[in-house]
């Protein structure tokens, strides 16, 4: 029989049903779906609960529907069918669509429908075919075939489709007319859509609807501005779904004086007050950088409306631009909103003030935040880990990278790319070997080795911790496809450990690959190397090529890393003549580097002026200050040195952290200071210390 056929369908569905018991207000609903009811009031009740997406209650109903015997009227049957479809559960809709006996139309088109919804577009065909077989469509099922058509941008079949539609008589079905359009213009072929536009008769605002969506599906946006304004000619006022695809028009053409114009005419007609029109508007102002304009349009809604709020989505696209143009004061004040109106706990806007307080060098505000936050996902912590290796906190890094590792709960975080890419460039910071190999077994189990900005992150902590050997298996080995990061990063790796040679062979080959063209931070790379080694004709020659054989036009840091050349080969009066030679603005970077050569071979005179250089450009840097005092301890100008220190010690600004180091032993990380006392064995590592001491005076 009919009821035996489903109830495998009953007892297997994947739909929960909660115990009434358990759930008071689902329990009366549940009672009341128990007393007997006829078709209307089943078909009534199924849906209400397409509408609300209320699964649950649905599949009582349906329950109930076996219970009374109504499971033989198709209408019930189509209601049920639709329910399961909407609802996302297109699995139980199929299940329940093979157990019916008598199928209609609209069983076919619900089933169509629900596999177009979840973008199964060539399930819809083939149910289309199948239904070919048996029944005829009707204006409905066509629309339901024509949609799946033109998101497959298959123009070919939307013109079958088009000749069935005027073979059967329906093609001048207004419902129809417009879905062809829609057809046509999202299959990308414009031109039929225009034909069959103009033979309309009457072209209301879905047809020009649809037509404007289409264009600016296909990207035509200038198509669409111009069918906008030809609906404004037309007498037809637009409507919300028009408002919202000319203003993503408006995004892709990004010219102010458009989104004034659609702007304007928004202010103007009934849909102001739309909650999606206005959050559309402020996004799309937002991302193409028209920040004003988008905090206008923000308070103009929020402050003087009827007690609307934009969404949390649109907030956090505010807060990204205020992240992005270091407005961190018009950041606190929408924090404070946010805060005033009850939008918290939400993730999408604590992540975005995160990341809007970090990029404003407020960490601690940002950690704050973190730790307050009810429910962390994977852009929680990779913000915050990003936030303190960007501060210069790699072993707080590392430690909240620890955390979200081991954190059990409901946070459930699994690393992503950008988390190992942050861990990476945190062990590289601080040399930690051993921690940063772990991270490469966990990306080697992860099937994460394979992303080349993965694999260029390990080459360069591998060079930073002085294990070439192993920057050069990951090079040469784990790499099957290299870019010109992978390069540059092996480059770097060479010319940090003062392996000049290996570095110059590898730019050669670089180039030899003819594959890619060296960039700056190429030359930034070798110039480096070239210093570090001593390699000054070599420098020279590469920084001359630059220009010559690339068309680089060399920055401050090349500039800089040729001073740094000089300096570091005691040509100090050299490098400074070449400063003064330079086509560009000095940096501070290069007045630094020529102090730090100062600092090598004791020149005071030269190590004062690039000072006065420097105190013209950072004046409350700390930095140069050290080096010139260091200079002048080298030079025994003792006086000269304790005034500098003094009085970096007399303007709070210019105030020195105390300077720390770590060493890793075996896998955990330990942080000491000069004359640090706290670790529980520095008894004994002091008296080793000793004992290397006297080693050392009895060995000289």
């Amino acid at each position: 029989m009919y009821s035996i056929q489903w109830l495998p369908f009953i007892f297997s569905s994947s739909v929960d049903r909660p115990a009434p018991s358990k759930h008071p207000q689902l329990a009366n609903n549940y009672h009341h779906a128990l007393t007997p009811f006829d078709s209307f009031s089943a078909v009534r009740g199924l849906n209400s609960c397409t509408a609300n997406g209320d699964l649950r209650l649905g599949s009582c109903i349906h329950t109930n529907i076996i219970k009374s015997g109504l499971y033989t009227n198709v209408f019930v049957a189509n209601s049920l069918l639709d329910t399961y479809a909407k609802c996302g559960h297109i699995d139980d809709a199929a299940k329940l669509f093979d157990h019916m006996p008598d199928k209609t139309v609209v069983s076919w088109t619900s089933l169509m429908s629900g596999h177009c919804q979840r973008g199964a577009f060539d399930e819809v065909l083939s149910i289309f075919w199948r239904m070919l077989e048996t029944l005829q469509p009707n204006e409905y099922a066509l629309a339901v075939i024509l949609q799946a058509s033109a998101q497959k941008r298959d123009f070919k079949l939307v013109q079958v489709i088009h000749c069935y539609i005027i073979k059967t008589g329906f093609v001048m079905d207004a419902f129809l007319q417009n879905s062809l359009i829609d057809g046509y213009t999202k299959s990308g072929t414009l031109q039929a859509a225009e034909k069959l536009m103009k033979r309309l008769s009457c072209r209301n605002v879905v047809s020009w609807t649809s037509l404007i969506s289409g264009c600016v599906f296909n990207g035509m946006v200038e198509k669409a501005l111009h069918f906008f304004v030809e609906m404004q000619e037309d007498g037809v006022s637009p409507n919300v779904i028009t408002i919202l695809s000319i203003l993503q028009a408006c995004s892709l053409v990004n010219e102010l004086q458009v989104f004034q114009w659609v702007h304007g005419l928004v202010m103007k007609a009934k849909c102001r007050e739309n909650v999606f029109v206005i959050n559309s508007l402020v996004e799309k102002y937002s991302i193409n950088g028209y920040f004003k304009e988008a905090l206008q349009v923000f308070c103009e809604f929020c402050f003087e409306g009827d007690g609307k709020y934009v969404s949390a989505e649109t907030i956090a696209t505010l807060v990204q631009r205020c992240s992005h143009s270091k407005c961190l004061k018009l950041g606190e004040q929408i924090h404070g909103y946010m805060f005033k109106h009850g939008f918290f706990p939400c993730t999408i806007l604590e992540n975005s003030l995160i990341d809007m307080y970090s990029e404003n060098e407020k960490g601690d505000a940002a950690f704050q935040l973190f730790r307050k936050m009810s429910y962390r996902d994977i852009v929680s912590w990779n913000t915050m880990i990003s936030c303190l290796v960007k501060g210069g906190n790699s072993y707080q890094a590392l430690m909240l990278l620890s955390e979200a590792h081991s954190n059990g709960g409901s946070d459930m975080i699994y690393p992503d790319f950008v988390t190992i890419l942050a861990s990476i460039q945190a062990c590289s910071g601080l040399a930690y070997l051993q921690q940063g190999q772990v991270i490469h077994g966990y990306i080697t189990r992860a099937g994460l080795i394979c992303d080349t900005f993965v694999q260029n992150s390990l080459v360069d902590m591998y060079g930073k911790c002085g294990r070439l050997d192993l920057a050069e298996k990951v090079f040469f080995e784990e790499m099957p496809v290299r870019d010109l990061g992978s390069w540059n990063s092996l480059i770097a790796a060479y010319g940090i450990n003062g392996n000049g040679t290996s570095a110059l062979s590898t730019f050669q080959k670089l180039k030899n690959t003819g594959c890619y063209r060296p960039n700056a931070i190429t030359f930034t790379s070798i110039l480096s190397a070239c210093a570090h080694t001593g390699l000054v004709a070599e420098g020279f020659e590469i920084f001359k090529s630059m220009k010559e054989e690339y068309n680089l036009e060399p920055g401050n840091e090349h500039f800089a890393c040729m001073v740094d050349l000089l300096g570091r080969a005691g040509r100090l009066e050299e490098a400074e003549a070449f400063i003064h030679k330079m086509p560009i603005k000095q940096g501070p970077e290069v007045w630094g580097a020529l102090l730090n050569g100062c600092g090598l071979f004791g020149k005071p005179d030269i190590a004062e002026r690039a000072a006065k250089k420097l105190y013209c450009l950072e004046p409350k840097s700390k930095t140069w200050r050290v080096a010139l005092s260091n200079v002048y301890a080298r030079a025994n100008r003792w006086e000269d040195a304790a005034m500098v220190r003094a009085e970096m010690r007399s303007e709070e600004q210019l105030h020195k952290e105390g300077g720390w180091s770590s060493v890793e032993v075996r896998g955990e990380a330990f942080q000491f200071m000069v004359g640090d006392t706290m670790h529980p064995e520095a008894r004994m590592i002091y008296a080793v210390l000793n004992g290397i001491n006297e080693h050392i005076r009895d060995t000289c």
